[in-house]
């Protein structure tokens, strides 16, 4: 199956991932919460087991406003630079598989890339929403391995805040699991919706 701008027929709704849905952000949320413990804990460790203690030893020099604006300024660069590689490579799939260019932009608080109008079976979606996860905890791991001692707390900073900001394509993911192989998936930025043939029963 590839992507495409017209479901195919007898196919229905079987399942909705909404963020104007309450309930389905707070369990979002939730796991997101527990993702950033879990991935503090797991990329510390394995910054010790490669580098030793000094790893994730750092500090922020507050001898003078300018110093203190720089550091937390350089924290501010990396949460950015890794916000939008992140949605570059939900974007980069995307187009991958519709040979189409996507809509990357920021909504409220939060950046997106996404494709309304475009039905995207099962397996491709899952790529896209898996990719960033594993691509950029890849390239981490080998700047946790090369870069000196004093920039891997950066690098820890970009791990984590990757790992936990992609709690919703976990979700998304996990979900898809569930789903028959023949799934459409369609990304309307607010929300992604799945669709069935009709021979499997709608999800309620």
């Amino acid at each position: 199956m590839k992507a495409t701008q017209v479901l195919p027929p007898n196919y229905h709704l079987s399942g909705k991932f909404d963020l104007k849905n309450a309930r389905q952000v707070i369990s979002m949320n939730l796991a997101g919460f527990v993702l950033l413990i879990l991935s503090i804990w797991f990329f510390g460790w394995l910054a010790i087991r490669m580098r030793g203690t000094s790893a994730i030893s750092f500090s922020f020099e507050f001898s003078s406003i300018s110093s203190s604006l720089f550091s937390v300024g350089k924290l501010i660069l990396v949460i950015f630079l890794v916000l939008v590689l992140h949605e570059a490579i939900h974007a980069i799939y995307f187009w991958v598989f519709s040979r189409h260019k996507p809509l990357v932009g920021f909504k409220g608080f939060y950046a997106y890339a996404a494709m309304p109008g475009w039905y995207f079976p099962r397996n491709q979606y899952l790529l896209i929403g898996i990719a960033p996860l594993v691509i950029i905890t890849f390239l981490g791991i080998i700047l946790l391995a090369t870069l000196p001692v004093a920039l891997i707390y950066l690098v820890l900073v970009a791990l984590v805040m990757n790992t936990s900001g992609a709690v919703g394509d976990i979700f998304v993911v996990l979900w898809l699991f569930t789903k028959p192989q023949s799934t459409m998936a369609l990304d309307k930025i607010d929300s992604i919706e799945f669709y069935v043939p009709d021979t499997h029963e709608p999800i309620r």
